[in-house]
């Protein structure tokens, strides 16, 4: 009965992205939000790195997306800023190896390039032993004592230690997160969807 006095009458099918290291409770509140409101829209979800996203919606593949960007640009709406850092395992030395095992992103985006380059900059010798398209990939082979890698704020846990300067680790960039549609379009699901997402970003 609320679904009946609440919903309208909008239908079709809307594309949407979603990086894979957003909480499944986010997604959860996002998709909640809109089906409720417009259970007759049919949802399309892309839950992964978020790299291609951009590409995605200027070639209209895909309707919706959040994705990272380093420096955003006038047309980008930001979500949430996020600063970066190195990270390695509490119980785990790394730091004495030679070369220095690193974990990185296997796709071209700019958290690979960030890191590349100041692994380069540096100037010590390291050597890229795990590579995963995924945060939590990235994350395990960290906590596991693999290797040190480079991970948003959010991903800090009482397993991982932030690396810096005084540890020889340059500051990382601040990554953000921003909502964005394909080119050209005001149509109401999008817009409906765009609202449900600032909704559930907003919330504390």
């Amino acid at each position: 009965a609320m679904r009946d006095l609440t919903s309208d009458g909008l239908c079709g099918k809307l594309r949407l992205g979603i990086p894979d290291d957003q909480s499944q409770q986010m997604l959860s509140q996002i998709i909640g939000e809109f089906s409720q409101s417009h259970p007759l829209v049919e949802l399309e979800v892309s839950c992964a790195l978020s790299a291609g996203f951009p590409a995605a919606l200027a070639s209209g593949n895909m309707d919706v997306a959040v994705y990272e960007v380093e420096r955003p640009d006038s047309q980008h709406e930001i979500l949430r800023q996020e600063p970066t850092f190195w990270m390695m395992s509490r119980h785990h030395d790394l730091l004495q190896r030679d070369p220095l095992p690193v974990a990185l992103f296997d796709r071209e985006c700019w958290w690979r390039d960030a890191a590349l380059g100041a692994l380069r900059a540096s100037g010590r010798p390291f050597r890229i032993v795990y590579s995963s398209q995924s945060v939590a990939g990235v994350s395990a082979a960290i906590e596991a004592g693999v290797a040190i890698g480079l991970l948003g704020q959010s991903s800090l846990n009482g397993d991982l230690t932030c690396l810096d300067a005084k540890h020889g680790f340059a500051d990382m960039p601040t990554s953000r997160l921003v909502l964005g549609s394909r080119s050209s379009t005001d149509d109401a699901p999008v817009q409906a969807m765009k609202s449900a997402i600032r909704q559930a970003f907003a919330a504390p």
